[in-house]
């Protein structure tokens, strides 16, 4: 059975260690400005990644070094790719905890990443501007006539 690469700072994790669910998405950041009469104003700030947590186990003779090395890297803070079913992140991992079952092949682990930049948000957004720059110079055309 073929799996989804999963890779987390250049750390590949295997058909065992990948996790069943990749949550992904956020929010839109905005600002309402609630005016009298029930009106709004909002002002879009763009998107607002949520993290991206899972959980698993490592099994295997790098099973423990594995965690050391994200804890390491949980520990310095560094930015780091994440790459998983055609999408990257530049992420930060929050929070990375795990328990030996069976040292040093068994270990379960859980993890938080979050979510320094998305390059692939710009894209839907770059067509989204362009189309409302069209229609706002059409609304201007029509105006002046």
């Amino acid at each position: 059975m073929v799996t989804s690469v999963l890779s987390l700072a250049g750390i590949a994790f295997d058909s065992f260690s990948t996790p069943r669910r990749m949550p992904a998405g956020g929010n839109q950041a905005m600002v309402v400005h609630k005016l009298p009469g029930g009106g709004r104003v909002v002002d879009t700030l763009g998107p607002d990644e949520a993290d991206i947590y899972w959980n698993g186990q490592f099994f295997g003779d790098e099973a423990y070094a594995t965690a050391l090395v994200l804890d390491s890297i949980r520990q310095s803070g560094q930015v780091v790719p994440l790459i998983w079913a055609g999408q990257y992140r530049s992420v930060i991992i929050a929070s990375f905890n795990y328990a030996l079952r069976r040292e040093p092949v068994w270990v379960e682990y859980q993890i938080v990443c979050m979510v320094k930049s998305n390059p692939m948000a710009g894209v839907l957004g770059a067509v989204a501007s362009s189309v409302e720059s069209l229609v706002l110079s059409d609304l201007a055309v029509v105006s002046g006539l």
